[in-house]
């Protein structure tokens, strides 16, 4: 019948490029008495197929607007951060959702504390298990870090790291050992001993006193392993330093309130936006890092700055004509203001590409920290004319802390041992050197024919032959990290190729380790400071070593201009969004016993709350707590009040997935 109908609608459609005086001509065929009984069919079907393509569209789409918005209350209920919708579990746990289809009945909360979570630490011990397997090729590098919880505790972190990746080994209620070397001693012996000490190359810690005196005893019992500060730590210390001097806290003080302004004005950040294309704050894992990255951002930012405040749009706003407006728009064109950033930054440029080389996953920086530091030293010289005079405060700040905290034997080793510096025009010749190299094999090689055979090596390496004198070999010094290369060129030095290896593999911070204590806050908010210590550890062994696998390749993917201090967002608190941090006649003391993770956001002093109150989300399933007259540590408030919960739209986190950001992340 369907035929017939197209059949006839076609006849129709013949007859009429004939001409017809019985009806009118449409698009559709002719309009006539006949057109009751023929329908163009042929028409109608392709209608209707589209109609119902751009029905499911509708449906579709609606569907999952629905969806979408089920997923967001979750998120809204349960107070989780927005970001967490990027880690790849949440991708991969709705894929399995929808894989399953109707009727899947989710885990209860007993499933999840229970069953669930075993099972979830045996799939992540899978992945422990892989790293572990490169351990006794390396070699590796325990590290510790303590801090205190919101129950008081003293718990310290153990990590073990190697090229390969970091791994979480567990965590310690050391609230009853911390305060004493000898219990500490004992603690970190013990740690190396289920590491094993055979794989154990070196301890890195924080560099207080009580860590000092236990790393000491435990050199002194293991007499092949190392025990060193964290490098970035010592760094961080030599900035914080610098930046207490009063030239650049002018820089600082005045820059943080240009920042303060824009980022507590919505309408002006917009703007700022709009001009500069880019944010004013690069938060890095550090307070120090992070003030002069901003620095550093904020003078490249000049001539946006300049034109957004001569702007139409800012002549026109309420802000122009206030004093606080005014007040931040003459700084913007004070020369002098730009002249002392400028100045801070020839003198910590240098040690912050130090730090950002000491925190990059992509190349173990044990091979080049001896010889980066002295190069630094001599880049602030230069920066600053060569002038002693000028340079001479600087250098002297530096070699306080780093002579005598990381100036070791390790790093000498390792500087010599790195090709790319020992076929270099710029080796070192002290005497130092070669006297770290030869104590590190005296303790590292401690078979006496082996240690034979790997200084009989060393005239291989020092003057290529053999199979470091390639073509291949010597074209690939740039390309690969130094123990790689050794790996791969070094089969006529066996001996000496195993020593290099391990040493150049390890790690110079222990910023791994501090980053941790973000995923303890996670886990261990108010409401549920009642976990015990093990189910804590399993959870977090879970989070962190899964996070892990993450962060290890996507630093390793990062670009050469990519930077691996920036970290992925800013806290709701930090100095450069809320209040004055640095005030006339405060102390610039920090409590060291706290990790360096939370010193960012403890080491707060006095602020000024004239502008309103500061807040910050202190946990997860809470809300906004008014801390303007808080200054302890995080996990260290003795008030569990609830706090003010109104929500101020102003301390939402920067989006490091903007195309505003610039791909920093």
């Amino acid at each position: 019948m369907r035929e017939e109908k197209i059949v006839h609608c076609v006849t129709l459609n013949s007859l009429s490029k004939k001409g017809s005086s019985s009806g009118s001509v449409t698009e559709r065929g002719i309009r006539g008495p006949m057109d009751r009984f023929v329908m163009n069919v042929e028409n109608e079907v392709v209608e209707d197929l589209e109609g119902n393509e751009k029905g499911m569209k509708g449906l579709e789409k609606e569907a999952r607007e629905n969806t979408c918005m089920d997923i967001a209350d979750f998120f809204y209920e349960n107070g989780l951060a927005f970001n967490v919708a990027s880690s790849p579990s949440f991708t991969k746990m709705l894929r399995s959702v929808g894989s399953y289809g109707r009727g899947l009945k989710p885990p209860t909360a007993y499933e999840l504390s229970t069953s669930l979570l075993i099972k979830g630490e045996s799939n992540t011990q899978a992945i422990v298990d892989e790293v572990k397997k490169t351990w006794s090729q390396t070699g590796v590098s325990i590290m510790s870090d303590g801090w205190k919880d919101i129950r008081g505790r003293q718990l310290i972190n153990f990590l073990v790291n190697n090229p390969h990746g970091t791994v979480f080994l567990k965590s310690i209620d050391a609230s009853d050992v911390v305060k004493d070397a000898t219990l500490l001693f004992n603690l970190l012996d013990s740690v190396v001993e289920e590491v094993g000490e055979d794989y154990v190359v070196r301890v890195v810690t924080d560099n207080a006193s009580n860590y000092k005196k236990a790393g000491e005893m435990l050199m002194k019992k293991r007499t092949r392993l190392w025990w060193t500060p964290c490098a970035a730590h010592c760094i961080d210390l030599i900035l914080e330093k610098i930046g207490s001097l009063p030239q650049h806290q002018n820089a600082l003080k005045k820059a943080k309130k240009v920042s303060n302004f824009i980022y507590n004005h919505g309408w002006v950040l917009a703007l700022m936006r709009n001009h500069t294309k880019k944010e004013l704050i690069r938060p890095a894992p550090t307070r120090f890092a992070t003030a002069f990255l901003t620095l550093d951002r904020m003078l490249s930012l000049r001539q946006p700055l300049e034109h957004m405040f001569t702007s139409k749009e800012w002549d026109g706003c309420s802000w122009a004509k206030k004093a606080e407006g005014k007040e931040i728009k003459k700084i913007i064109f004070n020369d002098n203001f730009w002249g002392s950033m400028s100045y801070a930054l020839k003198t910590t440029r240098p040690l912050v590409s130090v730090l950002r080389m000491t925190d990059s996953e992509q190349m173990p920086a044990m091979g080049f920290i001896y010889g980066a530091m002295d190069k630094a030293k001599e880049e602030i010289a230069a920066n600053l004319g060569n002038e002693e005079g000028a340079y001479k405060e600087i250098w002297k700040i530096i070699d306080e802390k780093w002579e005598f905290q990381l100036h070791r034997h390790l790093h000498a080793a390792a500087y010599y041992l790195n090709p790319r510096i020992q076929y270099s025009d710029g080796l070192s010749t002290h005497l130092e050197v070669k006297i770290g190299l030869m104590v590190c094999m005296e303790k590292l090689i401690p078979d006496d024919e082996e240690r034979v055979r790997a200084n009989l090596q060393l005239n291989l390496f020092k003057n290529k032959h053999g199979f470091f004198a390639y073509g291949r070999a010597k074209n690939l010094i740039e390309n690969l990290s130094p123990a790689d290369w050794w790996s791969a060129y070094g089969d006529e030095a066996p001996e000496l190729r195993s020593f290099a290896v391990k040493i150049l593999s390890l790690t110079c911070s222990s910023s791994a380790c501090e980053r941790n204590w973000s995923t303890f806050n996670l886990v261990h908010t108010k409401k549920r400071n009642r976990l015990s210590t093990k189910k804590l550890n399993s959870l977090v062994y879970i989070m962190y070593n899964k996070k892990l696998q993450n962060r290890f390749l996507k630093k390793k993917a990062l670009k050469d201009d990519d930077e691996p201090l920036v970290t992925e967002y800013v806290p709701s608190d930090d100095e450069w969004m809320v209040g004055e941090d640095v005030v006339e006649g405060t102390s610039t003391d920090v409590d060291m016993s706290q990790p360096s993770g939370s010193r960012q956001v403890g080491e707060r002093r006095k602020r000024n709350t004239t502008k309103g109150k500061a807040m910050q989300r202190v946990d997860e399933e809470e809300g906004w707590e008014d801390i303007s007259n808080q200054y302890n540590s995080p996990g260290t408030s003795d008030d569990d009040d609830e706090g003010d919960y109104s929500f101020d739209p102003r301390f939402k986190p920067i989006d490091t997935n903007d195309s505003l950001w610039d791909g920093l992340d």
